[in-house]
């Protein structure tokens, strides 16, 4: 077993070991079971405005939706899988995906993911960029940013209504996306603060009982709005980078959030003449 994949396994011990104690579960929007028969096509999704990705741009930012690479479509098929079985099994409907550091792959692993869930004709999912300081969401999609009327920190400011940030990306039915217009210095205030709290219900209550919200977030090391985000969700997805992410980085970042749910860990940027999928997930 590699140093890596060892201070992986290390540090979801970690995040399991409290006073003797599970984990604590973060408190999930809905306390009941939503009905199994509820259309997808419902709330959030049923009045999106369209904002129009540029392929070549996804192509290039490694987004599975302008790649032909099936061996890529079929890992993320795979964690797609994996996730939607615990977050069904614990009736979780919400997802924060981060990492300890920078450039480790989080906001591309949040995209895919969200793409492969909505692929998925029993579900739906509704992507949020959430790091406020540097949003990159639109940027990997490449979505025009000018021709955002409203994005998730207009909302936040109390400048827009949740029908003025939400989009759909076109060709993919059951996706939505929450962009960021621009930086915001006072990110963590505004994440902390009760609007934010209302947008994160307000999400899972629109976009209805089959659609997983994901929030691509900063990394855990960076600053606090991933400690200021986590009361709002239900599950907390950690990517990591190989050769990237130092040991003692991956332990501290799961550390932090080891009172909340760590749903699992995503090894990104494998080797691929090595015959590794394009990631590993723990």
């Amino acid at each position: 077993m590699s140093k890596l994949h060892s201070s992986i396994q290390k540090a979801i011990e970690l995040s399991r070991q409290t006073t003797g104690q599970p984990a604590q579960k973060s408190r999930s929007p809905h306390d009941e079971k939503p009905p199994a028969d509820e259309a997808i096509s419902t709330g959030i999704f049923r009045r999106l405005p369209f904002a129009f990705p540029n392929e070549e741009i996804m192509e290039e930012s490694k987004i599975i939706a302008a790649t032909d690479d099936r061996n890529a479509k079929s890992a993320y098929n795979v964690l797609r899988t994996r996730i939607l079985q615990r977050m069904r099994s614990n009736n979780w409907h919400s997802i924060l995906v981060t990492s300890p550091g920078a450039g480790e792959g989080k906001t591309v692993t949040a995209a895919n993911l969200a793409m492969s869930i909505a692929r998925d004709v029993n579900q739906s999912a509704i992507l949020v960029d959430l790091d406020l300081m540097r949003s990159s969401v639109a940027k990997y999609l490449g979505i025009d940013i000018g021709e955002i009327n409203a994005g998730v920190g207009d909302y936040l400011q109390g400048n827009a209504k949740i029908e003025d940030i939400v989009y759909s990306p076109g060709e993919i039915d059951r996706l939505a996306i929450v962009p960021n217009r621009g930086p915001l210095e006072n990110s963590s205030d505004l994440i902390g603060s009760p609007r934010m709290r209302e947008l994160a219900t307000a999400l899972v209550d629109q976009g209805g009982s089959r659609a997983l919200v994901l929030y691509d977030m900063p990394p855990v090391l960076a600053c606090d709005d991933v400690l200021a985000m986590c009361p709002n969700v239900d599950a907390i997805l950690m990517v990591v980078g190989r050769g990237e992410t130092e040991r003692a980085a991956l332990e501290k970042a799961v550390s932090m959030v080891s009172e909340y749910e760590v749903l699992g860990v995503v090894l990104n940027m494998t080797d691929e003449e090595s015959g590794d999928n394009a990631y590993g997930y723990y």
